[in-house]
């Protein structure tokens, strides 16, 4: 019995060193990395992982929570997409919740557009005065001024795939 005990107590010592060693080992190979270096890091690895998915790998690159999160709600049916064109031909997707309102269309305007931005590298430094735009601009779907900001998208009759455009705002008399 004092032999098994004996060597289970080597064992022991034995497994004890080992991991003294190994945590050691571990603190002298450990390197402190910068807060920029591990963002970077995390980056890069979620942009491989995305690109490998064969269901997430149309996503942009440095795609935010937020795209992530709009594209869950418009594949569960709780969000649609709207196409908005602008007046020099382009145009650009932007996902809702099926019961927004103008206002907050506007902003998911303003939001898919400085983020379309910030990935263009010609034009990163560019900034866009949105209450200019807003003041000088109406939004128009189906025939129909988008005044109210208040309004929901619904009490314009806008579902899914529906395009929305840009107009210039005229003097009402």
């Amino acid at each position: 019995m004092e032999v098994e005990e004996s060597s289970s107590r080597r064992s022991k010592r034995k497994k004890e060193k080992k991991h003294h060693k190994s945590k050691s080992k571990s603190k002298k190979d450990s390197r402190k990395y910068s807060h920029q270096e591990v963002v970077d890091l995390v980056k890069k690895t979620l942009d491989s992982l995305l690109a490998k998915d064969p269901i997430l790998n149309d996503l942009p690159p440095a795609v935010t929570l937020e795209e992530v999160q709009s594209l869950i709600a418009l594949e569960h049916g709780q969000a649609i997409q709207i196409e908005i064109h602008r007046d020099d031909g382009t145009s650009f997707p932007v996902i809702i919740s099926q019961n927004a309102t103008v206002g907050q269309l506007k902003r998911s305007v303003e939001r898919a557009t400085e983020l379309r931005l910030s990935r263009d590298a010609s034009n990163c430094h560019r900034r866009i005065n949105w209450k200019y735009v807003w003041k000088t601009y109406w939004l128009y779907a189906q025939g129909t001024k988008l005044k109210d900001d208040m309004t929901t998208l619904k009490d314009y009759a806008i579902n899914n795939d529906d395009r929305i455009s840009f107009i210039k705002r005229l003097k009402e008399k």
